[in-house]
């Protein structure tokens, strides 16, 4: 599966085997096998692609249809500090979402708050 990701990604970006090649430090030939499905990457070169086209290793290797987005740093603290809070603190913040969330696309809240 991570054969055809491979090529997929590389197209999408517009590179060439040799400059994919070339970031991996590798010969074109070498990471032609890759896209070919005839030689398995190590851990380290998995973790170059992924960086290089910012996607997870599970998306690479086929474990996932669509590459999940990534977070931003403040939604990566949010839910640090979500983990950190007791159950009732949790259930707090599930119901304020719940309500935000409710009132997202009707604009409700945005009315009433400028009256």
């Amino acid at each position: 599966m991570y054969a055809l990701r491979l090529r997929e990604l590389r197209d999408k970006h517009r590179l060439t085997q040799q400059e994919v090649a070339n970031r991996l430090q590798l010969t074109r030939d070498a990471y032609s096998l890759y896209e070919l499905g005839k030689r398995q990457m190590s851990y380290e070169t998995l973790c170059l692609l992924a960086n290089m086209y910012d996607i997870s290793i599970d998306f690479l290797l086929g474990r996932y249809e669509t590459n999940p987005v990534p977070l931003s740093a403040d939604e990566a603290d949010i839910i640090r500090q979500y983990r950190l809070l007791d159950k009732r603190g949790q259930e707090a913040i599930k119901i304020n979402l719940a309500f935000e969330g409710s009132h997202a696309n009707t604009g409700k809240i945005v009315k009433k708050a400028a009256m």
